[in-house]
């Protein structure tokens, strides 16, 4: 699934899938568990949904040996039909919850996101991953310390274009308020507000940017909402993800439309990443 968010090739080589599955299943397996990839690399192919290719026929009547692995190099990975259901990001996240509620109930996600690539489920805005150039450092003096200014890197990458007259146009809507703690902020002698993504633009969620896709916030809730600590349940309500907060209803003006679907997305993620 990690592979399919990075929009990475379906099917993985065995020395690969070896290398990378076999720590995991140190780490996050069962205590004193032996590391076995080459029995998910194999019996995955019963659930339907997987596949491997490269082994002859008259060896793959029966599990085929470590050994005839690595004779062979075979590829596994998700069938095309099931690798084409995993592109789309509601799904995938549907997937992973399903997987971590049934069989990870017990493991550090966030530590095991984090090996995988799979780091983005962590936070509704999701990541985007730039190029660091080191361009210089700050000058230092005889005792090491630094003067001038500090240090520039260059930085390249893909940059995501917002819309800036729909953010205007929800703050507008909403006069300038939290709309889940009310609050009207002022910064430089203006009101001051943060227009925030429900279904995060980065990846691996690329949520739309629309209007229907946005709340104002304050600074604070704006970082509690992508930080997945606060959600709004099926009645309306913020709720706290750890169950810490008193329920309050997310205030909606007139004339701003909020699709539901993109609110079960964010509460869909709070819910995989409580613990």
């Amino acid at each position: 699934m990690a592979r399919a968010a990075d929009d990475r090739p379906r099917l993985t080589p065995w020395p690969t899938f070896r290398d990378e599955v076999g720590p995991l299943l140190v780490e996050f397996g069962l205590p004193n568990a032996k590391a076995t990839p080459e029995y998910p690399f194999w019996h995955l192919q019963g659930s339907g949904l997987w596949e491997v290719q490269g082994i002859p026929a008259e060896l793959a009547k029966r599990a085929p040996s470590v050994g005839i692995f690595n004779e062979h190099h075979p590829q596994a990975g998700f069938t095309a039909e099931t690798a084409d259901l995993l592109c789309d990001p509601v799904t995938r996240l549907e997937a992973i919850t399903t997987i971590c509620e049934t069989y990870l109930g017990d493991i550090d996600r966030q530590a095991l996101f984090s090996r995988i690539s799979l780091s983005g489920y962590t936070t509704s805005g999701g990541l985007l991953t730039p190029w660091v150039e080191e361009t210089g450092g700050a000058d230092t003096d005889e005792y090491g310390r630094s003067v001038g200014p500090a240090p520039r890197h260059e930085v390249t990458g893909s940059v995501i274009v917002r819309d800036e007259a729909l953010a205007r146009r929800v703050k507008e809507l909403e006069e300038g308020r939290c709309q889940v703690c009310d609050t009207a902020l002022r910064y430089l002698n203006r009101p001051y507000s943060e227009a925030a993504h429900i279904r995060g633009l980065g990846s691996p969620h690329h949520g739309p940017d629309e209007l229907q896709n946005l709340l104002c916030l304050c600074a604070n809730c704006h970082v509690l909402f992508d930080g997945l600590e606060i959600y709004v349940d099926t009645e309306g309500l913020v709720r706290g993800t750890r169950g810490d907060r008193a329920p309050r209803p997310l205030r909606r003006a007139p004339g701003h439309p909020i699709d539901e679907a993109h609110v079960a997305y964010h509460r869909d993620l709070c819910n995989l990443n409580a613990q």
